[in-house]
């Protein structure tokens, strides 16, 4: 793990010397500590898990546009590979606010990526994101982030499944003021126009049962970047990266496979 003035804290796990290496942002609301399970699905590639500005261990003010995390990130992957902790190959997967983030790095080209892959998340927030427009109408102490997790899953997702993915989001939770930050942040966000100039391999992953980013997020962003492709997971929603997990992993790996 490290931390330097520009470098976001992170941690590093599976096949270090792997020539591939994939790059997790984590989402609204998150640390590096709950995007890690997931990331440990994929042990045969040297695995980069970041806490963003001023989330986890990573310092900094909240930032209030994507396009800051983004310049954050940029900066650490850069430093990285200057050390040598991550290759030339780089895949990016971001979660839902970390989609965004990933969506404006692979737009601005300032480093350079072999693939992206958007989790829950797309091109566009600011216009499909309706449960984040309801909470404009309560002041930012009103929040409490518990009061988001109900609306996580899809339809068949059992209630014993359920429970354990609030565990995970909660126990690894940031303040209820930097959350609420971040969906803010996350719901000016708006480069789908711009998607078309996104030249790398794209990947969007996305629960049909979505009520935190629609669906219609991700199809529009699909729609956007040429040569893309879209796999829509019936009955799952917004932890569709976890209430599917399994076959959301495969096929990741196949994508990154064939880059």
């Amino acid at each position: 793990m490290l931390e330097t003035e520009k470098c976001l804290a992170y941690k590093q796990i599976g096949n270090q010397k792997s020539n591939v290496t994939l790059v997790f942002l984590h989402g609204s609301t998150m640390t590096k500590e709950g995007l890690l399970p997931f990331a440990e699905g994929f042990g045969d590639y040297n695995c980069i898990v970041f806490d963003l500005t001023a989330h986890g261990e990573s310092s900094g003010t909240e930032p209030e546009e994507i396009t800051v995390f983004a310049e954050n990130v940029e900066q650490s992957v850069q430093e990285l590979q200057q050390k040598q902790i991550i290759g030339k190959k780089v895949v990016m997967l971001g979660y839902s606010m970390g989609g965004a983030i990933t969506c404006e790095i692979a737009i601005r080209k300032k480093i350079l990526l072999s693939g992206m892959v958007l989790l829950s998340s797309g091109g566009d927030l600011k216009s499909y994101t309706p449960l984040v427009d309801g909470l404009k109408q309560i002041s930012p102490e009103q929040f409490e982030v518990t009061d988001v997790f109900s609306y996580l899953f899809g339809s068949d997702t059992s209630e014993k499944e359920r429970e354990a993915i609030v565990k995970k989001f909660d126990s690894t939770k940031v303040s209820n003021e930097i959350s609420y930050g971040d969906l803010m942040a996350s719901n000016r966000y708006n480069r789908l126009s711009d998607c078309k100039n996104i030249v790398i391999p794209a990947l969007m992953v996305q629960g049909n049962d979505d009520q935190i980013v629609l669906p219609e997020a991700a199809v529009a962003t699909w729609k956007e970047i040429p040569d893309s492709q879209l796999l829509m997971i019936p009955y799952k929603g917004h932890a569709a990266i976890y209430e599917a997990q399994k076959l959301v992993t495969e096929k990741i790996i196949e994508f990154v496979q064939r880059l």
